[in-house]
């Protein structure tokens, strides 16, 4: 694909444009878990990489093109995820599972695919519905610790 170093940067930094629409709090709310989960990411990349559930393309040296995708469209989409269902579990659980079967039955993994972000090698779309939907629950969960300790410690002040 021409342009792919335009593309890589446009996947990475358009939606950091949308955070201003975030709010400040729920910027600082939501963060840990976002950080949280994008590590929890690259680590389950990395894995999935060495057993050939899927390939990344090269992106821009030193990072590969799922770089650009976890720390753009991912990371910000589990902001803005956390904001609007924070708190609703089924509403997050129904929207989270219609966004992941839209994104792999409905044209999402032909994207990634089509604009060398990444392609899935040996594993189907349903297992990948799984593991995102245990992200899913995974983001949330942690988020719901974290708002458990932040009440504790200020019980105890």
């Amino acid at each position: 694909m021409k342009n792919s170093k335009s593309f890589y940067l446009a996947i990475l930094f358009l939606p950091w444009l949308t955070l201003p629409f975030l709010g400040r709090n729920a910027f600082k709310k939501f963060l840990p878990a976002a950080i949280f989960i994008s590590i929890f990411t690259k680590a389950i990349d990395i894995f999935g990489e060495k057993k050939r559930w899927w390939r990344f393309y090269k992106g821009i040296p030193p990072f590969d093109s799922m770089n650009f995708f976890n720390l753009g469209p991912y990371f910000v989409t589990s902001l803005w995820i956390l904001k609007m269902t924070y708190g609703k579990f089924p509403v997050y659980l129904i929207s989270n599972i219609v966004l992941h079967i839209c994104f792999i039955y409905l044209g999402g993994l032909n994207f990634v695919k089509r604009f060398k972000i990444f392609t899935l090698v040996k594993l189907t779309k349903f297992k990948y519905l799984l593991i995102d939907f245990f992200r899913a629950l995974l983001l949330y969960n942690f988020q719901y610790i974290n708002e458990l300790r932040k009440k504790r410690f200020l019980i105890e002040k």
